[in-house]
């Protein structure tokens, strides 16, 4: 499992992977706009919740947030049957 700091940089990441504005993700999480800006810009004065409602938005879309390995840290990518805005 990835630390909390990991998770806050990975969702940028993940939010690119599925071609989501900022504004389409707060609108997926329940959240402002705001609130996904400073996630992205390194969560601080983010609460814990708010950073779980978020993940939970991505991985619905259609991200996986995937684990450390022996070779490499924690990543993400996109689930086979996951929608791109692409695809909408």
């Amino acid at each position: 499992m990835e630390s909390f700091s990991e998770t806050i940089q990975l969702m940028r990441v993940a939010r690119a992977l599925l071609e989501l504005s900022q504004e389409d993700l707060a609108e997926l999480a329940g959240v402002g706009r705001q609130t996904i800006v400073r996630i992205e810009a390194g969560g601080k004065g983010v609460a814990f919740d708010v950073v779980g409602r978020v993940r939970t938005a991505l991985e619905e879309a259609g991200v996986v947030f995937l684990p450390s390995g022996p070779d490499h840290g924690p990543s993400v990518a996109l689930r086979r049957s996951g929608k791109s805005r692409k695809s909408k």
